[in-house]
């Protein structure tokens, strides 16, 4: 004879590990729960907040950091992704141009060219904030420089009168290095 170890149905235990799970994952999404304090204050101090939050909790590890110098290398690596997705993208966009070899074409693969570059300088800028031993104004100058190349794509375009297929990334790429350059320069 087995005896009952719930009175609750078995349909109800199954609701309840619903909710649970719900609110597991929940708490995993980006910007599902409330900025950690130094994400707040320090974003706070930054030209566009609420971008700053957005790419700080993007990543999961912003919510075990405990120094500004942390979260500079959390956005600059999450603006060092967007970038590489910038650099696919364009890509994508001049292989399928190659065959035509249109002059958007060959500019899209000029900024996949610029995006690799942003790469690299990324990658080395990256280095540098992690392993200063103190604040650097050249580092912070090399990461406020990685802004370029996304502009330089972007002009290239502008100066031969033809609309780019990146113009939104190209901004979005400027607006998260610009925000993890801010960050860089809190170290101060």
């Amino acid at each position: 004879m087995a005896a009952s170890m719930s009175r609750t149905s078995p349909g109800n235990h199954k609701v309840l590990l619903a909710a649970l799970l719900c609110i597991a994952a929940a708490a995993f999404l980006p910007g599902s729960s409330a900025s950690t304090p130094l994400v707040a204050q320090t974003c706070g101090r930054t030209s566009n907040q609420r971008l700053c939050v957005s790419l700080l909790e993007s990543s999961n590890r912003s919510r075990s950091a405990t120094t500004v110098r942390e979260l500079s290398i959390i956005a600059l690596t999450r603006a060092r992704r967007s970038a590489l997705r910038a650099r696919l993208r364009a890509w994508d966009l001049s292989y399928g141009a190659r065959r035509g070899t249109t002059p958007a074409g060959r500019l899209v693969a000029r900024c996949a060219a610029l995006y690799k570059d942003c790469l690299h300088a990324a990658a080395h800028a990256l280095s540098r904030v992690t392993h200063m031993p103190e604040y650097d104004d050249r580092v912070a100058d090399a990461v406020s420089a990685l802004r370029v190349f996304p502009e330089k794509c972007q002009r290239l375009f502008d100066a031969q009168e033809i609309v780019s297929p990146l113009e939104q990334v190209n901004r979005d790429i400027e607006e998260k290095l610009g925000i993890a350059s801010e960050i860089v320069h809190l170290l101060r």
